[in-house]
């Protein structure tokens, strides 16, 4: 008579009440982080409404993007720290060691190339994939975000690079490789680090976003397992940042805008030449730069098991972990405000009312 092995459904049972316990609360938290999004969206609209007559246009851009990372990432970090215990009586010096410098600091500082490399080749992909499914006829209109980004002027951008080098590293890294990665550590390293890394994504609350956002997530949750701490994976958020912040610097030209807009050289001053050619050796480099790290990063995910690759528990299935995970209620209420926001539909409804509201 073979052998029955009963062990897996007795560990099953002592990891599932406490899984679930974990799972409730992370998915919590996401429908938080959702909720903020849409306090953010009304009180940044109830503000742009109630000054856009009297207030300069940098000054209104700049206080925008500092109500933006104070309900996106500052209060969802603070609030966070309590939910999972980094402050307070049971705190036991948690947030210390999250943030101590690991031995292996400099090496894993050291993937930033292949994180990035990896993150944007998705991009690019995803860029493309959007512009075959789409009526857009012209690809730089579709592609580039000047128009986007020299609204605030040059204050306003360097503002931006503030939020993406300094406030967008520190709050977000705490938030997902901190906070949901080691809740649910315990219950599997390689479903905490590919559900992080997808939620994320998803946070970004966009569909160009999501995906290379996603990518990298997922590649800083494994060096913040490997790890075991926050700080590496936060110094190469802020390198990937910078690299977006300087493109928004250099947009915020008047050459630069010109050549990226129009694409006339003759109407840019000799004067403004020297930052289109700046821009044009930067986009070159950072180009250059992503097909070595993507290499890089192929090179790395093969020998990936000659390190310490994540161990997943095998006494619960992860497809079992991540189903209880998404049925849940908060869970299931965060996926109906995910297809809302991606979707645009209570931000457009929202901004409509208060227009209409303030007319």
């Amino acid at each position: 008579m073979p052998e029955v092995n009963i062990a897996p459904a007795a560990a099953e049972d002592e990891i599932l009440p406490e899984y679930r316990k974990t799972a409730l609360l992370v998915s919590t938290y996401l429908m938080l982080l959702f909720v903020l999004r849409y306090i953010a969206v009304i009180v940044i609209n109830l503000f742009v409404s109630s000054v856009q007559d009297t207030m300069e246009y940098q000054t209104m851009y700049i206080i925008q993007l500092s109500i933006s990372g104070f309900f996106l990432q500052i209060l969802p970090s603070v609030i966070g720290a309590f939910m999972f215990g980094y402050i307070g009586k049971n705190s036991r010096g948690k947030l210390k060691r999250l943030y101590s410098i690991p031995k292996s600091n400099t090496r894993a500082i050291g993937n930033f190339s292949a994180v990035y490399g990896l993150a944007q080749m998705v991009n690019v992909i995803t860029m493309i994939v959007t512009y075959m499914f789409t009526s857009q006829a012209d690809l730089t209109k579709k592609l580039n975000t000047v128009a986007e980004q020299q609204q605030g002027g040059m204050a306003g951008a360097f503002f931006m690079f503030f939020m993406l080098v300094v406030i967008a590293p520190v709050f977000e890294e705490f938030m997902f490789r901190g906070v949901i990665l080691h809740a649910l550590k315990p219950y599997g390293s390689g479903l905490s680090i590919f559900v992080s890394g997808i939620l994320f994504g998803i946070y970004h609350g966009n569909f160009q976003q999501c995906f290379y956002t996603a990518a990298a997530g997922i590649a800083l949750a494994y060096i913040a397992n490997v790890t075991g701490s926050i700080f590496p994976t936060t110094v190469i958020h802020a390198i990937m940042n910078s690299v977006g912040g300087v493109m928004i610097l250099l947009m915020n030209t008047s050459g630069v805008q010109e050549y990226i807009m129009n694409g006339n050289e003759n109407a840019i001053p000799d004067s403004e030449m020297f930052w289109v050619a700046m821009y044009g050796i930067f986009m070159v480099s950072v180009l250059i730069f992503i097909l070595v790290g993507f290499i890089a990063a192929i090179m790395k995910i093969k020998q990936i098991k000659r390190f310490r690759a994540p161990k997943v528990w095998g006494e619960v299935s992860n497809g079992k972990k991540v189903g209880i995970l998404l049925l849940s209620v908060p869970a299931i209420i965060s996926i109906i405000m995910m297809i809302d926001v991606y979707g645009g539909f209570s931000v457009s409804l929202i901004h409509d009312l208060i227009a209409k509201g303030g007319a």
